[in-house]
């Protein structure tokens, strides 16, 4: 995978979440809480982030509960930021691919891939991987982008003018079959956003416009909690059963 096909260098994700859009601020932040919120850290956790990136949702776990951090992207020049920004913490950053872990089996107690299997052709590869480091009775964290969000509108217009590579959208049932094959027992359904996640840009205009944020927000508020699974990407908390060790699934 190179990382200049797909922008994945820190300073485009920097640049991207700093932009003055209070819909992306929006998204970063919630992803940052919604991380905290659903992974329920405890002190001595031995915690794994596939797809860490530069450390953006890193630090939030650094800071919620006194764990050690494991992380891996294939790109080297995130791997090094992240080494950089969270120096202050004793943590392990790799570079590798998420379909190749190189962990032993039952090696945390959670594993968490956020904005990232959405890239990724062959996301129930990964998720298979990631159950297999995971220690029974430990926790899965994952994410995936939701065809039935209103946002996918956006994107499948935006993805019209674009060459190569698009994100890839799934049924929210996908997920939920995904994880069953893996013998995974499913949690809990978290949505990051149903409008305010994802604007389409027309020129030098957006829509929906920066003005509308505010209502949208606190509509958003009520929508996820209700409707999680129409959110534009929807995240999934699921443990590892006893039956996930006596049977593995070879596939989706």
């Amino acid at each position: 995978m190179k990382e200049d096909l797909f922008e994945w260098t820190p300073g485009h994700w920097q640049e991207w979440r700093d932009a003055n859009n209070p819909y992306r601020r929006y998204k970063c932040e919630r992803d940052r809480a919604l991380a905290v919120r659903a992974l329920q850290l405890q002190d001595g956790d031995t915690v794994l982030e596939v797809g860490c990136g530069y450390g953006w949702v890193s630090k939030a776990l650094l800071e919620a509960a006194r764990i050690h951090w494991f992380g891996i992207d294939p790109a080297e020049s995130m791997i090094r930021q992240v080494q950089l920004s969270l120096g202050a913490y004793e943590i392990t950053a790799l570079v590798g691919q998420g379909s190749r872990l190189p962990f032993p089996s039952g090696s945390f107690d959670k594993v968490l891939c956020t904005g990232v299997l959405m890239h990724i052709p062959d996301d129930f590869a990964v998720l298979r991987e990631m159950e297999r480091v995971l220690r029974p009775g430990g926790m899965l964290l994952c994410s995936m982008n939701s065809v039935l969000s209103p946002a996918s509108w956006v994107e499948w217009v935006r993805n019209r003018s674009k060459r190569g590579f698009v994100q890839n959208y799934r049924r929210p049932a996908t997920y939920r079959r995904y994880l069953e094959n893996l013998r995974l027992k499913l949690i809990h359904v978290y949505g990051d956003g149903l409008f305010s996640t994802s604007v389409l840009r027309l020129g030098r205009f957006g829509f929906p416009p920066a003005r509308a944020f505010p209502l949208l927000r606190v509509l958003d508020g009520w929508a996820v909690e209700w409707f999680p699974e129409l959110a534009h990407e929807v995240w999934f908390t699921a443990s590892k059963t006893s039956e996930a060790l006596a049977a593995r699934s070879d596939g989706p």
